[in-house]
């Protein structure tokens, strides 16, 4: 699977479990990242959401999308 395709496959909008998971880190880290500034997030009635794209552009893979 390339990375455009996990990119199309993924939802729109995280949630902060599906950051962590995908990161292979910790929830408290991914909030961490949002509270600092580094990743972005909206605000979304059932908690925090993080749209793909800024996922993407956090990870250093949205130049890999455009090539």
């Amino acid at each position: 699977m390339t990375l455009s395709d996990q990119y199309q496959n993924m939802p729109k909008f995280l949630k902060v479990s599906e950051v962590a998971e995908f990161t292979g880190t910790h929830e408290r880290t991914v909030r961490r990242w949002i509270r600092d500034g580094r990743l972005g997030a909206v605000e979304h009635p059932s908690g925090l959401r993080v749209p793909r794209r800024l996922l993407w552009r956090f990870l250093g893979l949205d130049l890999a999308l455009s090539a």
